[in-house]
């Protein structure tokens, strides 16, 4: 029996039946709000246990997973329509309709936040077409591939109880802690406080149990209208402790009182009490990208001769050593997702190579001429400090903030910093508590940060560069370094109505010239999932030897750890992953995604045949080319450049030729 310790004295789990979880909530809990900017781990937005999308992407399956809708009908460039499940419910018995879709999209187009946040080109209406059939109409960008992204993971909230709190508080509703009894649930309004009586109604099988300043405690809904389909997850409690330092959850972890973890853990292979996805390294697997964002409402980054120098400076090897332990490699400074294969056909080697000297775009440490770049550009020490001023003679003082207690990313921000010392710019890492570090990303107060992006979706690299280069988008959706450039806006535009192959790879070859010579912002490493286990209390934990899910790490966007937990037994028991966690033609549920793109006659749908398996080698065992000195593309090699582009689609048409031939 699990105590919960102090004024929560009366609450107790048994340990049997609970699993401890650590790393995906690193402040107290907020809302468990649909619709709020804010939510708490387990809400939707990030291990999305209460509300559930229509579908999910898997990235690293590269499969969908058909959760409350059960199909969809592209019935045309324009028009989606999703069947939901009839055996689809509310926690509180009610059905599930397209009502409910409707109006969630509705809503939170109105207040701006919640499921539909980000789908404004890409979506502009949902109808309901019957009750259990929802219509989903294009947006005016004409994005098919985006338009079908947000529309199938789309997560309803039940209309009958939100509707209910827009009624008292209108759009204030974004501000409601939706806690379900388990706290005075008051939202501030502009006529006074309203106290909000509802119950928390939910689609997903877990719903808030409990939580105080260092837990969050989830229960199980036995009763979840998808046991008859999906099982019921093995835990009967989730519980996420909130821990301030990534080395007492480490203690924790080794010592069986934290069951899965995501957290950085140094030198894991040391830990044999611990389970890693990998035995070896890398152990983990790939995420995303780390990325350095330098805030460009700062007028000292308008300069890009500053920005390239910053990149050409950070010793990228020695962080992805001695910050993130060799379980990274350094990625392509085009922000396309190497790693995986299916990815890996959107580089334009031949412009990386042009630009960095090596066919995967890494960028190659050189202090020497990031020196001259400045120098060049008028940067000079005035003031006989040591450290350089503007061309125009003003002080440089910059900071990177990183959230205090993420031990490898505060190691990576001494890093860099003191890299950037030594090619004369007055740098320190700034660690400050995750609720500040959010809100400081969130409002352009900072000069530079390391955060991430989001996950490659199935139309990568598309999704990245939007993440990264659209002006539309601010943090936390998006563009987290404020760049605005009408030019990567065109071509992120001008990409998605690309009708061919060769015409997609044009506009992905022209943002990724805008990169190398923009430099918006650095890509530092590939974010690991971090994703530990201890099987003192439970067994099944996805592993190579055992990969029936991939996406493990508990902070994973969306719905996708809470799969993660129904192929879990208690210690004793035998293991058994879900058979419905396999693609339809093996027995299970899962959809692959060239189904999804079969779909799409008569509509153009980028070719992906992935040639090779996900490479599991290590930095240190795939070091990059010896460093070269940094070629910058003359400014007058636009002919070349342009030819070099003819080469490349030409080389694309051959390439496609050959497979159709095969």
């Amino acid at each position: 029996m699990a105590m919960l310790p102090s004024a929560s004295a009366q609450v107790s789990l048994p340990r049997e039946d609970t699993v401890f979880v650590t790393g995906a909530q690193w402040s107290p809990a907020s809302t468990w709000n649909l619709f709020s900017p804010s939510q708490t781990w387990g809400t939707y937005t990030s291990g999305g246990f209460m509300y559930l999308p229509l579908f999910q992407y898997i990235a690293g399956l590269n499969m969908w997973v058909p959760i409350i809708g059960e199909s969809f009908e592209l019935v045309n460039e324009t028009t989606l329509l999703v069947y939901l499940r009839p055996e689809a419910k509310w926690s509180d018995g009610k059905p599930i309709t397209a009502e409910d879709v409707e109006y969630t999209y509705k809503l939170s187009r109105e207040v701006g936040s919640g499921p539909a946040a980000g789908s404004e080109p890409y979506i502009s209406d949902v109808k309901v077409i019957d009750t259990h059939t929802v219509q989903f109409t294009i947006g005016e960008e004409k994005n098919l591939p985006m338009f079908l992204l947000y529309a199938l993971q789309f997560a309803p909230a039940p209309k009958h109880i939100i509707e209910q709190v827009y009624e008292k508080v209108g759009a204030d509703i974004i501000n409601w802690r939706n806690c379900g009894g388990t706290c005075d649930d008051i939202v501030s309004t502009e006529s006074g406080d309203v106290r909000i009586d509802l119950p928390q109604v939910v689609s997903g099988p877990y719903k808030l149990y409990y939580f105080d300043e260092l837990r969050i405690v989830y229960e199980r809904i036995d009763d979840w209208w998808g046991k008859d389909i999906f099982g019921l997850p093995g835990p009967k409690y989730l519980v996420h402790r909130i821990y301030l330092s990534n080395e007492q959850a480490l203690l924790d972890l080794r010592q069986g009182n934290v069951d899965w973890s995501g957290i950085f853990i140094p030198n894991v292979g040391n830990f044999k009490e611990i389970g890693t996805f990998y035995k070896s390294k890398p152990y983990f697997r790939p995420g995303a990208f780390v990325m350095l964002y330098l805030n460009h409402r700062d007028p000292i980054f308008q300069d890009t001769n500053l920005r390239k120098a910053i990149a050409y400076a950070i010793d990228y090897q020695e962080v992805l050593t001695k910050a993130f332990y060799g379980y990274s490699e350094q990625p392509s400074m085009s922000l396309v997702f190497t790693v995986f294969p299916h990815y890996r056909m959107w580089l334009n080697t031949t412009l990386a190579q042009e630009y960095f000297s090596n066919p995967e775009g890494r960028i190659q440490t050189n202090k020497e001429f990031a020196k001259q770049i400045l120098a060049q550009a008028g940067y000079k020490d005035v003031d006989g400090d040591d450290y350089l001023e503007t061309p125009t003679g003003e002080k440089i003082e910059l900071n990177i903030i990183i959230p205090t207690g993420w031990t490898d990313w505060m190691i990576a921000a001494d890093l860099i910093a003191s890299d950037l010392q030594d090619i004369g710019l007055n740098v320190v890492a700034n660690p400050v508590d995750y609720g500040a570090y959010w809100g400081m990303v969130n409002s352009a107060g900072y000069t530079l940060a390391l955060g991430w992006t989001s996950s490659p979706s199935f139309y990568h690299p598309w999704d990245t560069y939007r993440y990264v280069l659209d002006p539309r988008l601010t943090p936390p959706t998006g563009n987290w370094g404020f760049y605005n450039n009408s030019k990567a806006l065109e071509f992120l535009v001008q990409a998605a109505k690309a009708e061919t192959s060769e015409e997609l790879m044009k506009y992905y070859t022209e943002v990724q010239r805008l990169i190398y010579e923009e430099v918006p912002a650095i890509p530092i490493a590939y974010s690991v999932q971090w994703y530990a286990y201890s099987e003192k209390y439970w067994k099944g934990w996805p592993n190579e030897d055992n990969p029936w899910w991939t996406e493990v790490a508990p902070y994973r966007e969306y719905s996708l750890p809470l799969w993660l937990t129904f192929g879990l037994s208690k210690s004793g028991e035998e293991i058994k992953p879900p058979q419905w966690a396999k693609p339809k033609d093996e027995g299970g549920i899962l959809i692959p995604n060239k189904e999804l793109l079969s779909q799409l006659t008569e509509v153009f749908v980028p070719e992906i045949t992935p040639t090779e398996t996900f490479s599991t080698s290590s930095a240190s065992e795939t070091e990059p080319q010896s460093p070269s000195e940094p070629q910058e593309p003359s400014r007058s090699s636009g002919f070349i450049i342009g030819l070099v582009g003819i080469i490349i689609v030409v080389i694309i048409i051959v390439i496609g030729a050959r497979k159709l031939l095969k």
